[in-house]
């Protein structure tokens, strides 16, 4: 595969890039030339890292340390660093250094926005203060958008300056790159100690400073990124600009704003009913793990009882209708709380299900589209697109599209059928309260008692439970004389320990299987009724998006196909 793609990616990336220019030529000549600009990739020679984050997150003083000072870097408490400069790392890496984001000067974005589209490594540094919001984005921004990140490094900076618990930092990174965290690695350090080490008189106490900067690391880290990933990094570049270029023009053919925040609310909200359906089907099979725990250990304690009595010089075998009732007894009160477990798991959930429902409601896309709602007894008309009027910033009349009245109705059903009261408790009309009264309805399956098991000294004896013969053919051996005697005393005191047991299990299998089945179906009933309104909604949002040029088919696929090679990139392996 890498051999291959040594040779796949630049042709591809070359293909892909002549053909988008080509077709960018069709748009309006503004857009053309914007987007054009953005085609162009500068070639280098070596990797090159751009170091990116927030302003004073000890960008510059990293850079100072990872080059042991050889790098005339500006440092500075202010936002020092206010142009784009390339620094040589031993003459494998080339380190760039740009202006720190978010320091409320759009002019610095840019500079750094325009060197990571160019980056063929990305160290991405955080303070010990960790991440706000803001910068959760930015990270984002790079993994997701410029899709950096198979290319980039997480740094921890001025790691000295506060002590952190085992485990916060990792989990606040884990938790940043959210459906990265696995494939970005992170390393902290500190490298004013790193430079104070190199000031440092005493050696020992040079050795330590540097020691503990722990940028060691932090180089070790970036070398075998570089090694490993640098050449196929370089491909990775010009695909990654064909892939963002496209999706700019593809925004630029997009003649309805609604169409877009339409389609986020509905893949919200059919993710939500996809994730919480998991959820549930999780939270359901671990009550029924914790009730057939329950009921082994019950039938083990009347196991117990009943070798117990076997074993005494003088059984009494009445002691075990007591066991008997205790295991009946035992047995209802796990039944009770496995049925109490899934009506409270069904509660919780679906409450929780209830909140997140609102939360997307309360979403900037949903409240965009709560305008069509105005307009959705108007006759929807189809208005195809007039390429003469699509120009960013350009005047738009509010136009009624063919999939706003069925989208409307959608909305507002789904507000009501999930979304309504407090919480499902008091949502009387919500699809959830109909959950949990249809399911209180249908469950609670009862253990069929067991009748008293008398262990007998003869063979062939045999006990009742409930209209099922149980064979116990209980041996009792008064003198075991020879070892095989002792050997086929232990296996059937096994034998019939376990065909007690299995007899209770059987019971508890089938009264898990039904409760769950049941409850499932009332599940499927209305997620999977969701689900599919959803999905004939946005298969309606589809069709009226048929109308839509040739051009926009062929940019599409310019960007499916530099997306496939990025992804063959990121993940090499055999053909």
């Amino acid at each position: 595969m890498t051999d291959l793609l040594f040779h796949a990616a630049p042709a591809a990336a070359r293909d892909l890039a002549g053909r988008l220019n080509e077709l960018l030529g069709t748009l309006p000549a503004g857009e053309a030339s914007r987007l054009r600009g953005m085609l162009v990739v500068a070639t280098h020679e070596r990797p090159r890292m751009v170091l990116t984050g927030q302003y004073s997150s000890g960008k510059s003083t990293l850079i100072k340390a990872l080059t042991d000072e050889a790098a005339e870097v500006v440092i500075d408490s202010a936002v020092a660093t206010d142009s784009v400069n390339v620094f040589d790392w031993n003459g494998l890496v080339d380190l760039v250094d740009t202006p720190g984001v978010q320091a409320g000067l759009e002019e610095h974005d840019e500079l750094a926005e325009e060197a990571l589209r160019a980056a063929d490594l990305v160290l991405f540094t955080v303070t010990v203060d960790l991440f706000d919001d803001r910068l959760v984005r930015h990270l984002r921004h790079v993994t997701e958008d410029l899709r950096k990140a198979p290319q980039l490094l997480v740094v921890i900076t001025k790691c000295r300056s506060l002590v952190a618990a085992d485990g916060v930092r990792s989990a606040a990174v884990h938790e940043a790159l959210g459906a990265f965290a696995d494939q970005v690695p992170w390393v902290e350090c500190d490298a004013k100690t790193y430079l104070d080490g190199l000031h440092e008189n005493e050696s020992s106490r040079a050795v330590r400073r540097v020691e503990a900067s722990r940028i060691a690391e932090v180089k070790d880290t970036i070398n075998r990124i570089a090694q490993e990933r640098g050449d196929l990094a370089r491909f990775r570049v010009p695909l990654q600009q064909v892939a963002l270029v496209a999706g700019e023009a593809l925004a630029v053919l997009t003649d309805d704003e609604d169409e877009e925040a339409a389609l986020t609310v509905l893949a919200r909200q059919r993710g939500a009913l996809t994730n919480r359906r998991g959820l549930l089907d999780s939270a359901l099979e671990r009550q029924g793990v914790e009730f057939r725990s329950a009921c082994i250990l019950a039938a083990e304690r009347l196991a117990d009882a009943a070798e117990s009595i076997e074993d005494s010089p003088s059984p009494d075998w009445s002691k075990l209708d007591t066991a008997s009732a205790t295991l009946n007894d035992e047995l209802n009160s796990a039944n009770d709380r496995f049925i109490q477990g899934v009506r409270a798991v069904l509660d919780s959930q679906l409450a929780d299900f209830t909140s997140e429902i609102r939360e997307i409601e309360a979403s900037p896309y949903a409240h965009q589209l709560q305008a069509l709602d105005v307009h959705a007894d108007v006759d929807a008309e189809y208005v195809p697109i007039d390429t003469d009027v699509l120009r960013r910033g350009a005047p738009k009349q509010r136009r009624v599209p063919a999939w706003a009245p069925k989208t409307a109705e959608h909305l507002k059903k789904f507000q009501q059928a999930w979304g309504a009261g407090d919480g499902v408790k008091q949502a009387a009309g919500s699809s959830g309260h109909q959950i949990v009264y249809n399911v209180g309805k249908q469950i609670g399956i009862k253990f069929k008692p067991y009748q008293a098991v008398r262990w007998a000294n003869n063979i062939g004896k045999v006990a009742r439970a409930g209209s099922v013969v149980l064979p116990v053919a209980l041996e009792v051996y008064a003198v075991v004389a020879e070892e095989r005697q002792e050997e086929a005393a232990a296996k059937e005191k096994m034998r019939r320990r376990n065909a007690l047991i299995g007899g209770v299990l059987a019971q508890c299998d089938d009264i898990t299987r039904a409760t769950l089945n049941k409850v499932r179906a009332e599940l499927e009933a209305e997620f999977g009724a969701a689900l599919r309104e959803i999905d004939e909604v946005n298969q309606a949002m589809r069709d009226s998006q048929a109308f839509r040029s040739d051009l926009q088919r062929d940019i599409c696929q310019i960007q499916v196909e530099a997306e496939t090679m990025l992804d063959r990139l990121a993940t090499p392996g055999p053909n």
